[in-house]
């Protein structure tokens, strides 16, 4: 099936589910928590530690048999110590967790129930969870917050390993009353470790695809028929996931009015190509806008990041490799977005570069030697700054690789159309107005694109592959004809990524552009890339050229003994070979040792000597080899590379 076909069955399909998107109310909390428990969670009453389920979108759960306890028609059960929750205030008792003791006599001897204590506000344990090999046990805990939002954690059971402050730390960061009384409040990890949910889950430790479902850290995209998955983390925090406004308001204030602006509409298709980059098995890779102060780079950011969350999911570059590692992990499958990449320590920049693209941290070693699980990922990025990645690896004294040149593409962030990052403007309106139009918009209306877009990804993975591998594949072809070469052809299926992306959110009628609109962004976004790098070749025999010329450049006076010196002429000090003057510029005889150390630094001195031969400035020997053994001004016979004035004809 074709990517045309294919968009116009969704269209109608499309319409009325993100209607309907549009339309669900705000739940109030007693209603919510009812239509959880009727779906999924048992009413935990006294004597009773068992607990409920959660669930994927439109799945329940069976609810397990309760025993008598307070409230139910059985016999009265013998006194003995027992967590209750109450759901909702009775009997002169506020809602909450309560742990109920006996009570005993002078001899110690159970004479009934003792007064139960508060613990803290109601706290379900609704699911029992653990990965697909049966480790990672975790607890699946419901709860809601002052303002009556539910929350759900799926909690890894390690946290209890301890006295349980992290714990408590991460419910009260969440909305979760506990009692202040030390020795209560120590309880809690009794509640949630005692409990025995007859509902079981699968977890998982990374956001993204997992099968046919779409994993993030609150919610669950997608339906299966085995048993739920959820994200299980010792925190919440990592991705500032959130939700403003409304996707009406979003489409029009924001997505719309990006429209014919190369960079803002590549901004906003990045944002829909994350999760779509594991569902075609591509490599991560990252965009870098580069460009001066108020250029608009901000804005791109802000306005990508409004598919997600608030303007506060902007991360900057301001961590240690360590510490980029432990965000990628919380972003796979999603739009990583970095502001500043001048805030990045130069030593660490290349190495960084890869690990973000490779989607695989460092190996570490456990304890007792073994190695620990490696940290891994599937992610694009977003990134800003007045410098580009290569320029943070030479200021380090280090050698910018073709590797890291294409895993992260250096955009320069001004359009040229005087505008800064802006192609056009609206009528009446100056660049740094509209950036801050765009900026209020994105704050006010954000977070309700990804999920609709997620949605329909979910609602048939397969065909909305197809289409995907479809335009992909065209538009990647159209980019670079069929002469590029590999490096350029890894640039051109990124960009056709991105492209794809953003015309099947098109088609799903949530960007308000008109189709193609995300294409010609890419097209032009790519052609200011290819402008930038010079060659549509590899990149490294370019820069091994460009390194030979600024070493014979900077040094050729000084280090290079003329062929035709006089006695009383200036000694040369730490001579690298010697120099003859010619009608078409000095030919320069290298010292072997001198080319291969200084001449060829960072790189294999046979193949930059293969590519000084390539392009016809190397003067290759009798027998065939890369050396000359001519006869010397000091009379010596010793091997050197002869490098002619061609080199300067191919600057």
């Amino acid at each position: 099936m074709t990517a045309e076909t294919y968009i116009r069955d969704l269209e109608a399909k499309e319409a009325r589910e993100l209607a309907l998107l549009e339309r669900m109310p705000r739940q109030p909390l007693a209603a919510a928590i009812r239509q959880t428990a009727r779906a999924a969670i048992p009413v935990h009453s006294a004597g009773d530690t068992g607990d409920a389920g959660d669930t994927t979108p439109n799945k329940g759960l069976s609810r397990p048999h309760l025993e008598p306890g307070a409230g139910d028609n059985g016999d009265k059960p013998a006194p003995r110590p027992h967590f209750e929750l109450l759901e909702a205030p009775a009997d002169g008792r506020q809602a909450g967790v309560y742990w109920l003791d006996v009570a005993r006599d002078k001899a110690g001897e159970v004479t009934g129930q003792a007064a139960p204590t508060w613990i803290c506000s109601p706290l379900r344990v609704a699911a029992m969870t653990r990965d697909a090999q049966g480790s990672a046990w975790g607890r699946m805990l419901v709860f809601a917050d002052r303002d009556g939002m539910l929350h759900r954690w799926t909690m890894p059971m390690r946290m209890l390993a301890g006295n349980g402050e992290e714990l408590r730390g991460e419910l009260l960061a969440e909305g979760l009353t506990i009692t202040s009384s030390g020795r209560d409040r120590a309880r809690l990890v009794d509640y949630i470790g005692q409990a025995r949910p007859d509902v079981t889950a699968r977890c998982v430790t990374r956001t993204g695809w997992h099968g046919e479902l779409f994993v993030l850290p609150r919610e669950t995209f997608g339906d299966t028929d085995a048993e739920p998955v959820h994200y299980q983390a010792t925190t919440l925090d990592g991705v500032t996931l959130g939700k403003g406004g409304t996707l009406a308001g979003w489409i029009g204030e924001v997505s719309a009015r990006c429209a014919g602006n190369t960079r803002l509409v590549l901004s906003v298709s990045l944002g829909f190509a994350g999760p779509c980059l594991d569902l075609l098995r591509m490599d991560g890779g990252g965009f870098h806008l580069r460009g001066g102060s108020s250029t608009g780079k901000t804005t791109a950011l802000r306005v990508a990041a409004s598919l997600l969350g608030a303007p506060d999911y902007v991360r900057t570059w301001r961590h240690t490799d360590n510490g980029l590692e432990g965000v990628a992990g919380m972003h796979s499958g999603l739009l990583l977005v970095l502001d500043e990449i001048g805030e990045l320590a130069p030593k660490i920049a290349g190495q960084t570069a890869y690990m973000l693209a490779n989607g695989q941290g460092k190996g570490r070693a456990a304890r007792d030697g073994s190695s620990r699980a490696l940290t891994t990922w599937r992610l694009l990025f977003l990134s800003s700054g007045e410098v580009a990645l290569s320029d943070l690896v030479t200021q380090a004294g280090g050698k910018v690789r073709a590797g890291q040149e294409v895993r992260v593409i250096d955009l320069p962030a001004d359009a040229g159309a005087g505008h800064g990052l802006f192609d056009v403007l609206p009528d009446d309106m100056a660049a740094g107005a509209f950036a801050d139009s765009l900026a209020g918009a994105s704050a006010k209306h954000h977070g309700h694109a990804l999920p609709a877009f997620l949605n329909a990804l979910v609602a048939d993975p397969m065909k909305a592959r197809d289409a995907l591998v479809t335009l992909r594949d065209t538009i990647a072809t159209e980019l670079t004809g069929d002469h590029a070469d590999g490096q350029v052809r890894r640039v051109a299926h990124r960009f056709a990524l991105v492209a794809a992306a953003g015309e099947l959110a098109t088609a799903y009628k949530l960007t308000g552009w008109a189709t193609g609109e995300a294409q010609r962004a890419a097209a032009a976004c790519f052609r200011a890339w290819m402008d930038g790098r010079g060659t549509a070749g590899a990149s490294e025999p370019a820069a091994m050229l460009d390194q030979v010329r600024a070493f014979l450049s900077s040094h050729g006076e000084s280090r290079f003994t003329a062929w035709h010196a006089e006695p009383g002429d200036r000694v040369t000090i730490n001579r690298a070979g010697f120099r003859k003057d010619g009608p078409d510029g000095p030919t320069y005889y290298v010292e072997s040792g001198a080319f291969k150390r200084e001449v060829c630094a960072g790189f294999d001195a046979g193949a930059v000597a293969n590519v000084l031969a390539g392009a016809g400035a190397l003067e290759v020997g009798g027998d065939g080899r890369q050396t000359c053994k001519p006869l010397l001004p000091d009379r010596r016979r010793a091997r050197v590379y002869v490098i002619t004035p061609a080199l300067w004809g191919e600057a």
